[in-house]
């Protein structure tokens, strides 16, 4: 039984959930991360003394992978979550379309919804059941993926539902668009929200910022466990000898360091594996898989307004805009006044600078209002690479956890969870690579 430690690369969502399940089991972890905060493309940054995040972040009831590990580590989900039963309203310049699920068991309540939902005529409900028994006959699966455009099309979806519901609800998702996003992708999300539990379409929305969500619990709980966690520390080489992880290069406060391990997760973005794994040859395959991935952008434009501004609900989409989702931080995190606008996938927006997108943003939404409100500040975040593009045939080139060298493990959300890019997919692909380097031991 080895004595060595298990190193981590990356204290991403994924890293850390791999470090907290092998800590939980009596493993002696080392985690490195290389930026000067963990958290990954999912932590809280300063705007206007203010606690935000790098981009507005839901959760949903059926993440139960990442709840179950939040409340491992400490965190009270009652109070750092806002549960709200599945309720969309999406604004359009042609009609409105509000959706909301009542206390019924699931489908039950989807059906309800539909077929009760204000902007929806009797053929859109039917088509949108249709679409729901068509799913569940497929088994949520086809033999040959498809782009979720044409799964529309072939379901004989009307133009109001795909452009106020199941489109708005690829981009949340997926943060691909339906021309090109992968219908297999789609039919997991939807069978996991709206088929299971009638909670599991729950809307969960972060009281407090995503480091202290879960990152900054996840550190402290590893390092009571007797595990250790150093940022702005970076791991240059991995070497691996006969096939078997043999020790890691570190780059910590400008000097190297050798670490013997015979175990080793790499948890980095996977825009960021090359460089690991580029002098290994036997992962040239794996090299070349994520080679080919395709990265999607998000925007998030924060806008503060006035204390007593506020929206009729917490979240509210938008179609037929650059905006896509807005949502009111004051009724859920204690921000007054603070709108937060999310724009995924590529856009009009990419090529605009931050005043022009404010601007444009900020037009936009005031429909959302009585009148105009007067802007006070605003702050624009663009993740340029914030997903990887959950298209077509994408789970076919998504690698697994296992590399094929004894002891190296991949933890990451473009793994193949069959999930996309969201903060479930990382803890699931961290607690698999956790799992792995159990048996490894």
């Amino acid at each position: 039984m080895s004595t060595e430690p298990v190193i981590i690369i990356g204290a991403g969502w994924a890293g850390l959930a791999a470090a907290v399940k092998l800590t939980q089991q009596g493993k002696h972890v080392i985690v490195y991360e290389s930026a000067k905060q963990a958290g990954g493309r999912a932590r809280g940054i300063a705007f206007d003394n203010k606690n935000v995040d790098n981009g507005q972040h839901i959760l949903i009831g059926a993440y139960l992978e990442c709840l179950d590990l939040m409340k491992t580590v400490g965190v009270d989900i009652e109070q750092s979550l806002k549960r709200l039963p599945l309720l969309l309203s999406v604004i359009d310049k042609q009609a409105n379309l509000i959706l909301k699920a009542p206390a019924l068991p699931a489908p039950l309540h989807l059906l309800y919804a539909l077929f009760s939902a204000k902007g929806l005529q009797f053929k859109d409900s039917m088509a949108a059941i249709k679409f729901g028994l068509t799913l569940q006959i497929k088994k949520y699966q086809l033999k040959q993926d498809i782009s979720v455009a044409e799964l529309f099309r072939r379901t004989n979806q009307t133009e109001i539902l795909i452009r106020q519901l199941w489109e708005p609800l690829c981009l949340a998702t997926m943060n691909t668009p339906i021309e090109i996003a992968s219908a297999n992708i789609f039919m997991k999300v939807f069978k996991d929200a709206f088929t299971n539990k009638r909670s599991d379409a729950d809307l969960l929305l972060p009281t407090i910022d995503l480091s202290s969500l879960f990152p900054n619990a996840a550190i402290q709980y590893i390092k009571k466990q007797g595990g250790e966690v150093y940022l702005k520390s970076r791991v240059e080489n991995i070497e691996v000898i006969n096939d078997k992880v043999n020790s890691v290069k570190i780059k910590q406060d400008n000097e190297m360091q050798i670490i013997k391990t015979e175990n080793v997760i790499i948890a980095t973005a996977p825009q960021n594996l090359n460089k690991l794994i580029s002098d290994i040859p036997e992962l040239e395959i794996l090299n070349n898989q994520v080679a080919q991935f395709k990265y999607q952008p998000i925007v998030t434009v924060y806008l503060q307004y006035a204390d007593d501004i506020k929206l009729n609900q917490a979240m509210i989409g938008l179609s037929s805009t650059l905006s896509q989702w807005a949502f009111d931080r004051g009724s859920f995190c204690q921000q007054p006044g603070l709108i937060s606008v999310v724009i995924s996938s590529n856009g009009d927006h990419m090529t605009m600078d931050d005043d022009t997108l404010t601007q444009s943003v900020e037009n936009e939404i005031a429909v959302l209002f009585s009148e105009k409100p007067i802007l006070i500040k605003s702050f624009v975040i663009r993740e340029k690479r914030a997903t990887f593009a959950s298209t077509v045939n994408i789970n076919d080139i998504r690698p697994k956890n296992e590399t094929g060298i004894t002891g190296l493990t991949l933890a990451g959300d473009y793994t193949n969870t069959e999930y996309p890019a969201t903060l479930e997919g990382a803890v699931r692909s961290g607690l698999i690579a956790a799992n792995l380097t159990l048996l490894n031991r």
